[in-house]
């Protein structure tokens, strides 16, 4: 396990490990400069350094409140997006949507675009008020300047869904999803990366409902079209994005095959998507954490518990560091170390990292959510055997009240309903 957990510095060309040769924006590692210059033409795209240059040359040949400035920024943002920076991405749209404003938010060409990516950070961020109020915006902006069944139009609505999805509302999200999927469809073709996006999202829908079976055939499609894509050259341009696409749809299905119980096959999965992010994100990105999460909860199925708890450790050090302390992903990984050290027998530092989740999750998206309702439920379990019968009857109501009211009927629902019906019966 240790060997996942120390960076193999992969060289971004030829993906050789053991390199010392890095860019100096410390993201990708190479074996040598000709793989560094060969590689040039792809990392520019993602480089901080080579982006804040293109923004300095923008504003000394156009003025800083020119479009040409606005599309720099919005690009450097991009690549702090992907790479963990969120605070820093923010910046770079708000002065990208600062600039648009001048010109006439609405109308400026770039506009509703920029709110669109502003959006989608905020809510990667957890901030879902503000990043449904944007995309919302966005939308209407689209569907006025663009038609209602442009491209555009399509791309927006799954980040729509993806907030939507992100705060338990899983029949909108897939509603809107349906739409996209028609659009995009109708648009680019029915094997478009945009496509694989949209099933990569309903699938995580599925798989919250507990549609496990219809979850993995969805990525497993998703898979497909973007494997196909990967190898188009015609698409280089979008080389980056559709290997990160890629590594995603494995990882979901690694998460699925999980819950399924097919823990080998999980753990390939997850390991192949981790060595694609370590190349074209680098070590410290949040793909890289959930990762690492993932392969945690794999070696805690195979009951190697202590491995098992330092690599979720790590995952919840680079998420607090990525996210800040109260992201819902900091509070996923609070409550997977409650699992593993419930499986220890330490009760009282399982429940203590239970309500450090709970506090983050409720602040997060509410009282009533499907994450909320999991705490719940292991709260109770861990009561019931600490021997804290009324504690565990009072948990477990409230987790099968929630899951009710979310319409969740997956196996961990009805794990707490079983273990209601025995604590009341015992009542």
């Amino acid at each position: 396990m240790s060997e996942l957990l120390a960076n193999p510095k992969i060289c971004g060309a030829c993906n050789k490990p053991g390199c010392s040769l890095k860019c100096a924006c410390k993201l990708v590692f190479y074996c040598g400069e000709e793989c560094q210059r060969a590689h040039w033409p792809t990392h520019k795209k993602e480089c901080r350094l080579a982006l804040a240059k293109k923004v300095k040359d923008a504003k000394r040949e156009h003025g800083r409140d020119d479009e040409a400035v606005a599309i720099a920024r919005m690009e450097a943002g991009i690549a702090h997006q992907h790479q963990g920076r969120y605070r820093e991405a923010e910046q770079c749209y708000l002065e990208a949507r600062r600039i648009c404003q001048i010109h006439g938010e609405g109308h400026h060409p770039v506009s509703a675009q920029v709110s669109v990516i502003l959006g989608d950070l905020y809510s990667t961020m957890g901030r879902y008020d503000e990043a449904l109020a944007m995309q919302l915006k966005s939308l209407d902006i689209l569907r006025s300047s663009d038609g209602e069944r442009s491209k555009n139009v399509g791309m927006t609505l799954i980040g729509i869904a993806s907030t939507l999805h992100a705060q338990g509302k899983y029949e909108e999200a897939l509603a809107r999803l349906e739409e996209a999927q028609s659009i995009l469809t109708e648009t680019s073709g029915a094997e478009h990366p945009l496509v694989a996006s949209v099933l990569s999202h309903k699938g995580n829908c599925l798989r919250n409902v507990g549609k496990l079976e219809e979850a993995r055939a969805m990525h497993e499609e998703a898979l497909r079209i973007n494997r196909i894509a990967h190898g188009d050259g015609s698409i280089q341009q979008f080389q980056l994005d559709i290997e990160v696409a890629v590594a995603n749809s494995l990882g979901k299905i690694g998460s699925i095959l999980l819950e399924m119980g097919k823990l080998s096959e999980a753990r390939a999965k997850c390991e192949e998507a981790l060595g694609i992010y370590r190349r074209v994100r680098g070590e410290r990105s949040p793909e890289v954490a959930d990762v690492f999460s993932n392969i945690a909860m794999v070696l805690r199925e195979q009951w190697h518990l202590d491995e098992a708890l330092e690599m979720q450790k790590k995952a919840l050090k680079m998420k607090r560091r990525i996210f800040g302390k109260d992201h819902q992903n900091v509070a996923a990984s609070l409550e997977n170390i409650g699992v593993i050290l419930a499986d220890q027998g330490k009760y009282d530092e399982a429940l203590e990292m239970y309500d450090k989740a709970l506090s983050i999750y409720t602040r997060a998206l509410g009282i009533d959510n499907k994450e909320n309702a999991e705490v719940h439920f292991r709260i109770a379990f861990v009561k019931h055997k600490a021997g804290d019968m009324a504690g565990a009857l009072a948990s477990a109501r409230e987790s099968v009240r929630i899951f009710n009211n979310q319409g969740v009927t997956d196996s961990m629902s009805q794990q707490a309903v079983d273990l209601l019906r025995e604590l009341e019966g015992g009542a």
